[in-house]
């Protein structure tokens, strides 16, 4: 049946709510695809995986468990790591006759998931049962979160000036749409091949964001639905639950047989591992630095109103409170359940200690990463609190309608739509204020990179020389000097393939974090890391073992005299470390010793 004229001027209000931030993303973020301009962050190593993902393909190795020597002393990468996202890139780049290059794909798959962000979430809620209004209002706030680089749903985790975490960007997409197919067979009973697969494709796109799902089915099970039908509903989760399982086992089964090599990091921060606490927290939350860092807080404002929409749904003793256009009012009230679960998870150890060691695998839990599971909610909610506003503001103009005998004009609908658009406008601002440095930045680079001819040829240089690794400083030393606008040439030599001796991007590998201890005055490091090659700045003292091979206005190639990546060395004594947090002191101790000049291990 045709829609009713209300009913369509209502659909066509919504729509243009929900078309505002896509078509302001779309506009805003373009940079991102039309300037190809080498990564500064986790995105060079997520083109990189890319890069050589298809370089396994075509020469017929194993594409999930080959080596990577480009980054951290090489590692293979996709033994331990989430693959499915670039996987896709490679499908795409062979599904296109390789007619388009793969870094103009992984730019324009991470700007199309930006840009369709706000779909997602609004197919996602509709089928949690939110109303088009919640859902159009959660879809329009979700892609406008501001926060202060906290590695959650903000785009500031994803754009080229941001933190590079690529996966994070699908398994946002699909931890919604999981979400929602289980919701679907919890409630319905039906759905269980897209609720299987959906599942499966969050696990191959992001470990962390499936175990955080973990938690939220468990929530889902217990305020989702009807008690009188747990068992079934128990029954359908595990089926779905265990097929999802069997679909990743390739990748989780011999990956828990070889934890011992996944690397744990002695310098990653330890709010990564511990979390900030509850003061904090409830803090950020209070005065909107959580998701309205840097501007006034309008989405905070919405969370608020739909936290009180979802505690007036709540049932009580003796009477029920349904809410008006969501049913029996419980998708508030998961949704308020799960921003409760996830906040109190989010505060961490500062506020729970020992207590969250009941959670599996509680040693290398980055407990700062719920912060995205608590978006998530947070987004629910906002949808809440503005269906609360849009109903307000709708009645105010019927009574108004109403007195002024203008009836017959369905505007309601588009004065509440554009209400909350007006309340959107301040996060729309800065929004636009950040991309536009972001692409001030890209621009910025692009141009110095262009006017540097002399970095092209010693790139060149180091693909024509023989095999070994490059050196072109730290962070700590002249390496943070040698730029190009944001980019350093450290960057560039993983952007070109060129194996190196360069700041970890993850330290995922054991050995990586010794990286922060190369020396580069002691010639049996570099023999260890087999350094072969030094990119230095003009005017850099050079160490005796130095002998240029190349010079330009700006640049000396140096070779450093390594004998290989293999040596003979004497083994002079057997260790068996109880952790890898031991493990990696005894190296460290070894390599700031004498032993590595004498060829000895221990």
């Amino acid at each position: 049946m045709a829609a009713s004229g209300p009913d369509r001027w209502k659909s066509t209000a919504l729509g243009f709510l929900l078309l505002v931030p896509i078509v302001f993303n779309a506009i805003a973020l373009f940079p991102e695809i039309s300037r190809p301009v080498p990564s500064l962050n986790d995105d060079a190593v997520h083109y990189l995986l890319i890069q050589r993902a298809s370089e396994a393909l075509a020469g017929g190795e194993n594409l999930f468990d080959h080596w990577l020597p480009e980054v951290e002393l090489g590692f293979p990468y996709f033994f331990y790591y989430q693959h499915l996202p670039h996987l896709t890139v490679v499908a795409l780049h062979r599904l296109l006759l390789q007619r388009v290059d793969l870094l103009t794909l992984f730019n324009l798959v991470r700007y199309l998931l930006l840009v369709g962000f706000p779909l997602t979430v609004y197919w996602s809620m509709r089928r949690l049962d939110f109303s088009p209004v919640a859902a159009a209002v959660g879809a329009a706030g979700a892609s406008l979160f501001s926060s202060d680089h906290r590695y959650g749903l903000e785009y500031d985790s994803y754009v080229w000036r941001g933190l590079g975490v690529y996966t994070q960007l699908w398994a946002a997409h699909l931890y919604f749409i999981v979400l929602a197919n289980l919701y679907r067979l919890v409630e319905r009973g039906g759905g269980y091949a897209a609720a299987v697969f959906s599942t499966a494709a969050l696990g191959l796109s992001h470990l962390l964001y499936s175990y955080m799902l973990t938690i939220t089915v468990l929530v889902l099970f217990f305020f989702g639905g009807s008690r009188a039908s747990w068992r079934a509903r128990l029954a359908r989760l595990a089926l779905a639950g265990g097929l999802a399982a069997v679909v990743c086992s390739y990748m989780w089964l011999p990956y828990l047989s070889q934890t011992a090599f996944f690397a744990w990091s002695p310098y990653l921060q330890s709010w990564k591992y511990d979390s900030f606490g509850a003061g904090e927290i409830l803090k950020w939350l209070a005065d909107g630095d959580l998701f309205d860092f840097g501007r006034p807080p309008v989405l905070t404002v919405l969370l608020a109103l739909g936290i009180a929409a979802a505690l007036a749904s709540w049932p009580t003793r003796g009477r029920q409170r349904p809410a008006a256009e969501n049913g029996d009012g419980r998708p508030g009230r998961l949704a308020l359940a799960l921003f409760a679960v996830w906040l109190g998870l989010y505060f961490g150890r500062p506020t729970w200690g020992r207590l969250l060691d009941i959670l599996p695998l509680h040693d290398g839990l980055l407990l700062h990463r719920f912060v995205g599971s608590l978006g998530v909610a947070a987004i629910l909610l906002i949808g809440l609190g503005g269906e609360c506003l849009y109903a307000k503001v709708e009645c105010f103009m019927l009574y108004f309608q109403f007195k002024t005998q203008n009836s017959k004009l369905e505007i309601h609908s588009v004065v509440a739509s554009l209400f909350l658009l007006a309340l959107f406008f301040p996060a729309l601002r800065e929004r636009g204020r950040f991309y536009a440095l972001n692409a001030e930045w890209m621009e910025r680079t692009e141009k110095a990179l262009d006017s540097d001819p002399d970095s092209r040829a010693v790139l060149a240089a180091l693909k024509e020389l023989p095999p070994g690794r490059a050196y072109a400083g730290l962070r700590a030393n002249w390496g943070n000097d040698l730029r190009f606008g944001d980019v350093h040439f450290y960057d560039l030599l993983t952007f070109n393939r060129v194996a190196a001796v360069s700041p970890p991007y993850s330290g995922i590998s054991l050995n990586a974090d010794l990286i922060w201890h190369f020396d580069e005055r002691n010639p049996a490091h570099y023999n260890f890391f087999n350094v072969k090659y030094v990119v230095a700045p003009r005017g850099l003292p050079r160490a005796d073992f130095w002998t240029p091979v190349r010079e330009t206005a700006r640049y000396v190639l140096y070779r450093a005299g390594t004998s290989g990546y293999a040596d003979f060395v004497a083994v002079a004594e057997r260790k068996s470390p109880p952790s890898q947090k031991v493990l990696f002191q005894q190296n460290l101790d070894w390599l700031q010793s004498g032993a590595p000049a004498l060829k000895r291990v221990a």
